[in-house]
């Protein structure tokens, strides 16, 4: 941080400002001479020659000094500088490179001097390089992790983080750590290096290292080990680093009447008068964790689930920006919309299309009960409007986590209300892969809106999946952006699968309480990526809430002292080809070419009995363990003479005998 004095001493009044240009020439050379024999006597600046009636002495001096001054986009000279001005009203502006520039507009009154004290700040990031490091090495491998940073100032702080911990901080300006991965998991791991300057200015360099099970099998274990409950829960505070737009100081409130919300909007004609670019910035994150799943909170956004990393595999389910950049989009006015697509679980209310609330800080309250972690976050207390509490519960020894959002009217009037959650998803890339499935259980769905002219328009209902030989259960068949509601939920359940990456998602939910049901995505032609992002990555979204659309015949009604609820689970897995049936005990996938073949993730560790039928005659009976990080793969030949089409039945049954999953799919060979 600079400090820049501005010294102003004013005559009599602004018409003096039309003296003749030889006034003003004779003004500035007077003013270069005093600055000339300033330097030679001293290093600060001294009082100019007596200023006349109608004049003003103006006097700067910055730290660092060589700082160029303008005045009305005139450029003077460099600081110290002493100047001599007809009084009247300026724009004085202050710039040095790597620094923020100042600039203020003063008036100059005869007779009086004015002193101006006001920060310089340094905006400019420490140049930070971090060394290459191997791409894969085995579990008990050291990984030895180098980094250096520089700045115009002075780095005040280096950070070393591994999958979001803390592994290493301090205050020099070089970091040199080995990392032993003996207690690491298979699976990617994110190496993170962040530089901090003496202004809080961070840089951030990145690098994945695959960390790969031992080349030397070790035995199997029957029955599965032992596991003591609760042993593998965790939870902490950290925080999360993203290049973010400067929209907050251009953030302005009023309130919704008809709601009695605030109501956050954006002044889009003044931010974007200010060129905005994107600079780093730290949000507090609180994260739980377990054996299976790491999930990652940001309260000071709305709450939000930012992340859930499927350990395992090392791959988040959710979409994350790489920046974070106000978009047009949202229930507001094009013009003071400013929704951001950061990516994870949002909570939207209590009005459609993002609702007011997804940005604004929420309150949490972290339990550590003994067999499960639980995070409880609160919009308000107020008990003049609505009130939204969202509990997330991450038990132990289970690849899924529960979320139970309620609803309250504390007030003495009806209040009716749109409530939704909003995932964004990629399912463990960048972006969302053309190979993405998704599942919804329906054979209909009703259009929100959409920019391919190929299909129905908003309140239009088509065919799912497949409208005009389009199977738009691929998103490699969209062409551009599409929203659809399903009416008629046939089952519990909903999710996706990213066939490249092999991660998918699946939530399983009470439709009675909750039958709303959204899918959205952009489709491979849409053109207006930039207004979300920097980098050209999509997302897809998953919404669900208990109305069944966006539309105001839909709206929830919530009596005085109402209140609403519901429980519902969602489970990542990986390595199963598809998704079939689910639901909270098991995903299920099978395919037949030559051979049956069935593919089990379990949502914990478990010995599971497989029966397999074809057209209703038992053909195939297996034992076996099933855990989320190796799901259970089944391949039986067909039996001589099978025919086609077959029915193929899948049943599941738990260590005690019982049933926990059973479906049918019929499957041409």
């Amino acid at each position: 941080m600079a400090v820049i004095t501005v010294k102003l001493c004013a005559g009599s009044g602004r018409a003096a400002r039309a003296l003749s240009g030889l006034l003003l020439l004779s003004t500035a050379l007077l003013s270069m001479a005093c600055s000339a024999r300033r330097e030679t006597a001293t290093s600060l600046p001294t009082a100019a020659a007596a200023p006349t009636a109608s004049m003003a002495t103006l006097a700067v001096s910055v730290q660092p000094s060589g700082a160029t001054v303008y005045i009305d986009n005139q450029r003077q000279g460099e600081t110290p500088l002493t100047l001599q001005l007809p009084a009247g009203r300026y724009n004085v502006r202050v710039q040095h490179a790597g620094y923020e520039p100042l600039e203020r507009e003063v008036t100059l009154h005869a007779g009086r001097a004015t002193t101006l004290t006001q920060p310089l700040l340094d905006n400019t990031a420490p140049s930070l390089s971090l060394d290459a490091l191997p791409e894969l090495v085995e579990i008990g491998q050291s990984v030895h992790i180098q980094a250096q940073a520089t700045d115009n100032d002075s780095v005040t702080k280096m950070r070393l983080s591994i999958d979001g911990q803390t592994a290493l901080q301090g205050s020099s300006a070089d970091l040199d750590y080995v990392w032993e991965t003996g207690n690491a998991t298979p699976g990617v791991h994110h190496v993170v290096v962040e530089a901090t300057d003496a202004s809080g200015n961070v840089s951030q360099a990145t690098r994945s290292v695959s960390v790969s099970a031992q080349t030397t099998p070790e035995p199997s274990v029957t029955p599965l080990p032992v596991k003591v409950a609760g042993a593998d829960l965790k939870s902490y505070e950290t925080t999360v680093t993203l290049p973010t737009y400067p929209y907050q100081p251009y953030l302005r409130q009023r309130t919704d009447p008809h709601n009695n919300f605030p109501v956050m909007w954006l002044d889009r004609s003044a931010y974007e008068a200010s060129n905005p670019q994107p600079q780093p910035h730290t949000f507090k994150a609180v994260v739980l964790e377990n054996r299976y799943l790491r999930l990652t909170f940001l309260p000071e956004l709305g709450g939000r689930l930012y992340a859930c990393t499927f350990k395992p595999s090392g791959q988040n389910i959710f979409y994350a920006n790489p920046v974070l950049k106000p978009s047009y989009w949202g229930p507001l006015p094009r013009h003071e919309n400013w929704w951001l697509a950061i990516g994870g679980l949002e909570w939207a209310l209590p009005v459609h299309e993002h609702g007011y609330e997804w940005g604004v800080p929420w309150n949490y309250d972290v339990q550590k009960q003994p067999e499960q972690l639980v995070i409880v976050l609160q919009d308000s207390t107020a008990v003049d409007r609505l009130q939204a509490q969202i509990r997330v519960t991450l038990p132990s020894e289970c690849a899924c986590f529960a979320v139970e959002p309620r609803l309250s009217n504390p007030t003495s009037a009806p209040q009716g209300c749109q409530f939704w959650m909003n995932a964004t998803l990629t399912l463990g890339s960048g972006s969302v892969s053309p190979n993405t499935e998704f599942v919804l259980p329906t054979d209909r769905v009703i259009v929100h809106s959409t920019g391919d002219g190929a299909l129905p328009g908003e309140h239009q209902t088509m065919a799912w999946p497949v409208h005009e030989g389009r199977d738009l259960s691929w998103y490699g068949n969209w062409r551009n952006w599409l929203g659809v509601f399903v009416p008629d939920l046939q089952e519990s359940y909903a999710g996706a699968y990213n066939h490249d990456t092999q991660l998918g998602v699946v939530r399983i939910f009470p439709p009675h309480v909750v039958p709303g049901l959204k899918l959205f995505g952009f489709g491979l032609d849409f053109a207006a990526r930039t207004e979300y992002t920097d980098g050209g990555s999509e997302y897809f979204e998953l919404w669900a809430g208990p109305g069944r659309t966006f539309w105001s015949e839909d709206d929830i009604v919530l009596n005085p002292g109402q209140t609403l609820e519901w429980r519902e689970l969602w489970l990542p897995f990986h390595g199963t080809g598809g998704l079939d049936q689910a639901n909270e005990h098991a995903i299920v996938y099978a395919a037949m070419h030559e051979q049956v073949h069935v593919a089990v993730a379990a949502s914990t560790a478990q010995r599971l009995q497989i029966d397999l039928q074809l057209n209703g005659e038992m053909f195939h009976t297996t034992w076996a363990d099933a855990a989320p990080d190796s799901p259970l793969l089944i391949d039986v030949p067909l039996p001589q003479g099978a025919g086609s089409p077959l029915e193929l039945t899948v049943v599941i049954h738990n260590a005690q005998g019982e049933a926990t999953l059973s479906y049918n799919k019929v499957i041409a060979p």
